[in-house]
């Protein structure tokens, strides 16, 4: 399977300057973040709200305060908890930020091996007294930076990353247990599965197709996608194709029936449904208020 077909497709920085920070606020009642990947690293800091995120396998629940480390490669989601909005803030950098060339000696020993995952380090970050906290300072002072567009703020981040890098590194530790063949493998086939689903989401999309892909029954791989997801494959298309709409709508006038056709719904009503489902509110409304705030 080639993986760079299944990567999200926002660019985060630049070559020259891999890093890009994010603020995101959801209501209650929405995704907070959809499932994906990306060869980058990232730090996730929940500002408001109560959220779970799921990173491959393992799901850690985050208050207000507290932060989680997703590696690269790793496939991560999450969803509010509560009745109250979530709000988080996230810093994407890719690895190649701390090389300086062809050969690097510091590189070699301390980021290849998080990258490769023959060493693991803290992914949750709670507001403990202690080695966290210091983490937590760090990324507080990270975003302030950005929100307050300091002087040198690219210089401020990036000696703020190295550090983080830096402690959470020393608070490691060698891999004790490669992750096991069949959980890996697991991955790559809901991998597969999503790669393509995002490269036909504008056609119909058997479920006995992706069961095919998975190479499970129908049932089983509805059960397994559900466990690896928390969403069905029903789900998870629709909520991929509302994504693909809202972007058309952000991007295009074109009509809303013809917004609907193009990312594969063939009924209007039922595209109304899910869409607001996911956005809260129709596609009609939901430009309406783009247009209010441009």
């Amino acid at each position: 399977m080639d993986k760079s077909l299944l990567k999200e497709a926002r660019k985060h920085g630049t070559p020259i300057y891999p890093v890009s920070l994010y603020e995101i606020t959801c209501p209650a009642d929405a995704p907070l973040l959809d499932l994906h990947w990306h060869d980058e690293l990232e730090l996730l800091l929940v500002t408001e709200g109560t959220a779970v995120f799921r990173v491959d396998l393992q799901d850690y629940e985050l208050q207000a305060g507290e932060a989680i480390f997703v590696n690269s490669g790793e496939l991560h989601s999450g969803y509010v908890v509560g009745d109250k909005p979530c709000s988080f803030e996230a810093v994407v950098f890719h690895s190649s930020l701390f090389s300086s060339g062809s050969i690097d000696y510091l590189f070699d020993r301390y980021i290849s091996p998080v990258l490769e995952g023959r060493y693991e380090v803290p992914a949750h970050l709670r507001r403990e007294p202690g080695p966290s906290m210091e983490l937590l300072a760090m990324l507080d002072q990270l975003f302030e930076a950005y929100r307050n567009e300091q002087a040198a703020s690219e210089l401020t981040i990036k000696g703020l990353l190295f550090n983080i890098v830096a402690k959470l590194v020393s608070l490691g530790k060698p891999s004790v247990r490669v992750k096991p063949e069949q959980e890996g493998f697991r991955i790559e086939r809901l991998k597969t599965v999503i790669e393509y689903i995002e490269q036909n989401y504008a056609e119909p999309i058997p479920l006995q197709k992706l069961a095919e892909l998975a190479r499970m029954s129908e049932s089983y791989f509805c059960r397994f996608f559900k466990r690896m997801t928390t969403k069905s494959p029903i789900e998870y298309m629709n909520s991929y194709r509302v994504q693909q709409a809202a972007s058309r709508l952000r991007q295009s006038d074109a009509k809303i029936m013809e917004v609907a056709l193009d990312v594969g719904f063939n009924s209007l009503s039922y595209f109304n449904t899910v869409f607001r489902q996911r956005f809260g509110c129709t596609p009609r409304e939901y430009r309406s208020r783009l247009q209010e705030n441009a």
